[in-house]
């Protein structure tokens, strides 16, 4: 091994290296910078010491090839013996040592990408290399990122236990507001594409338990806790990422689940096959929307008259008054397209989705009604990060920076267990 004496040695050196300085904050920078240097030296040493010594074991080196890996130390450059065998050449030491084929180190990696899916890349490229001192260019970081995203499996957490779905019926919603409930939300969101290939849906799915839900006040919660899934991929595909992630949140119970979505068809097609018995809610949020575009229509202009008639309908939403909301939306003055549009949209979303409006029973037996999580998901994951002024994207690198993202905001230990697998992949952990 390295002779220890020889690294005290070069401590000293470095110590003597440093500059006076003026203010702690200069000392701190430019000691961490020199110590880095210095760390990075001493392991690339300690490294090509261990390489050498084991290579004296081994016979009729042909050449030698330098192998880089980005450290947390920075970049490191070692050199290994190419071999002859009845196979052709080998870089015998690779095998015996564990090196990892590739050059990003899972921690470096990790860095990568927690950079690349919390930023734009231009600022995660510049702050990747004040952190670790490794030159990279922006794109180098970018195609990173994307990559390994995509590498994901759908999903990442494999299925270990299989779930028995708890058998629950509309009419059994008379429940402890106790009791934990299972949410799971779906909902898409346009994303903008490059080469003139316009939007494709986002498919985003969230799951949360009803203990999780901390209700601050009348007006406003929170989700402490919640795990996220997303793809621009089929919505087949979709349909077994979010089964295997509920699968993976449940466990061996069998909670009572509810599923909260808009009105597209292929969302409750997904509750009745995959979460047979599950409550079905639409979503109030996109509901209000629709009654928004009712009253916009009608009082046009008049920001005050629109919130006062939306709020008196959505009063009557929530008491399960919802034909007393159509008879409201007739009894509008005015004969434009605009607004008989608006009032049969609502209608026919009404219509379409009434055995899933029953807000009063909901309410009472304490089950959330939407509120904006499913929609905040959306935001979180998709738009915050994929849909900023100018950006567009490949298929590829949108699908690997939003399901890597959210892997990245989901609250269990999701992100660092993918992480470990990876470097024990490596074989860097025993």
């Amino acid at each position: 091994m390295m002779d220890y004496l020889s690294i005290l040695s070069q401590i000293e050196t470095t110590q003597h290296q440093l500059p006076q300085w003026q203010d702690l904050n200069q000392f701190v920078g430019e000691f961490h910078l020199f110590w880095c240097e210095l760390g990075n030296l001493i392991q690339q040493q300690l490294v090509q010491t261990q390489i050498e010594q084991t290579e004296a074991r081994y016979h009729g080196a042909r050449t030698k090839r330098p192998k880089r890996y980005y450290t947390p130390l920075g970049e490191m450059v070692i050199q290994r013996r190419v071999y002859p065998t009845a196979d052709g050449l080998e870089v015998k030491v690779d095998k015996e040592l564990g090196l990892p084929p590739e050059k990003w180190l899972p921690s470096v990696l990790e860095l990568a990408c927690a950079l690349g899916v919390s930023s734009e890349f231009p600022n995660a490229h510049q702050l990747f290399i004040q952190w670790t001192r490794i030159k990279i260019t922006e794109k180098t970081l970018a195609n990173q990122v994307e990559a390994t995203g995509n590498q994901l499996p759908i999903p990442e957490l494999k299925l270990e236990t299989p779930c028995h779905q708890h058998t629950i019926t509309q009419s059994k919603l008379e429940t402890n507001k106790k009791e934990n409930v299972l949410y799971v939300g779906v909902d898409g969101v346009m994303t903008p594409l490059n080469d003139n290939q316009g939007y494709k849906e986002a498919k985003v799915g969230v799951i949360f338990w009803s203990t999780d839900h901390d209700k601050r006040n009348p007006k406003r919660g929170i989700v402490r806790n919640r795990e996220y899934v997303a793809t621009l991929k089929s919505r087949s595909e979709f349909r077994k990422s979010v089964k295997t992630l509920y699968h993976k949140v449940v466990g061996t119970t069998r909670p009572k689940t509810v599923v909260i979505g808009d009105g597209a068809h292929w969302i409750w097609d997904m509750a009745t096959q995959q979460f047979p018995g599950s409550i079905e809610i639409l979503d109030f949020f996109h509901l209000s929307e629709y009654v928004w575009a009712v009253a916009k229509a009608a009082y046009p202009n008049q920001e005050v008259t629109q919130k006062d008639w939306v709020s008196s309908q959505q009063n009557l939403l929530k008491q399960s008054q919802w034909q007393n909301v159509i008879e409201n939306c007739h009894q509008l003055k005015g004969k434009k397209q605009e607004i008989k549009e608006a009032i049969n949209n609502l209608e026919r979303y009404l219509y379409n989705n009434q055995t899933r409006i029953d807000y009063q029973t909901y309410r009472r037996a304490g089950l959330m009604i939407g509120s904006g999580v499913v929609e905040s998901s959306n935001r979180r994951v998709v738009t915050q990060r994929l849909k900023q002024a100018g950006m567009h994207w490949s298929k590829k690198g949108a699908e690997g920076v939003m399901a890597l993202r959210a892997l990245y905001l989901s609250s269990a230990h999701r992100w660092s267990n993918f992480w470990l697998q990876k470097s024990k992949c490596q074989g860097l952990l025993a």
